[in-house]
């Protein structure tokens, strides 16, 4: 299925699926449930693996979604924290990115809207560098969730203004925001004002 959608993409001229969705879901509230592949963190590690392999074959480029913990949000909300302790995550919503990390070789990872903990995905350096990047092996394109950047700073308060939530999400991992450089821009205006 997936290697005959990213070939109708790649003949299209489509270069990146924001898909595959391994969002482990445990809570039917949540909006989003019918992106999802399932309850079951090896089920979805096997069908989220398997999706990225067969995008990828078509020449497309794989995007997980939402790392981490997105599902797992309060009251089912997509916005809402993530309260988990570190086993539910370590056994329950990583399980399928690290699989279509080390085994399928995805090419892009995007950040999840939730906080863990009281901290954004988009701007943990410990997730998108430490965990993702250097315990995985992972060396593709970090992207952002349309928005996440800018919400550093609206929603999650961990940042003064764009450009401060900008730094934050560069110096985490994130490579390229999307869908439009509504923080990226603000640094990019700031080193041509100095030059």
């Amino acid at each position: 299925m997936a290697s005959a959608i990213g070939a109708d993409m790649a003949a299209v001229g489509i270069h990146q699926g924001l898909s595959p969705v391994l969002d482990v879901v445990r809570d039917l509230r949540w909006g989003r449930v019918e992106e999802t592949m399932g309850e079951d963190p090896y089920l979805v590690s096997l069908l989220g693996s398997a999706y990225v392999r067969g995008l990828q074959s078509a020449g497309i480029v794989a995007t997980l979604k939402h790392f981490a913990g997105c599902a797992a949000s309060q009251g089912a909300r997509n916005h809402a924290p993530v309260s988990i302790g570190r086993r539910e995550l370590a056994d329950t919503v990583l399980p399928p990115f690290e699989m279509a990390v080390r085994d399928a070789g995805v090419k892009s990872v995007m950040n999840s809207y939730a906080d863990l903990d009281g901290m954004p995905p988009v701007v943990d350096h410990a997730l998108l560098t430490g965990l993702l990047r250097d315990s995985w092996g992972f060396d593709g394109t970090v992207v952002s969730d349309y928005y996440a950047i800018l919400f550093a700073q609206q929603m999650h308060a961990v940042a003064a203004d764009r450009a401060g939530a900008a730094r934050l999400a560069l110096t985490a991992g994130v490579d390229v925001e999307l869908p439009q450089t509504d923080t990226f821009s603000t640094i990019s205006a700031q080193l041509s004002r100095a030059r």
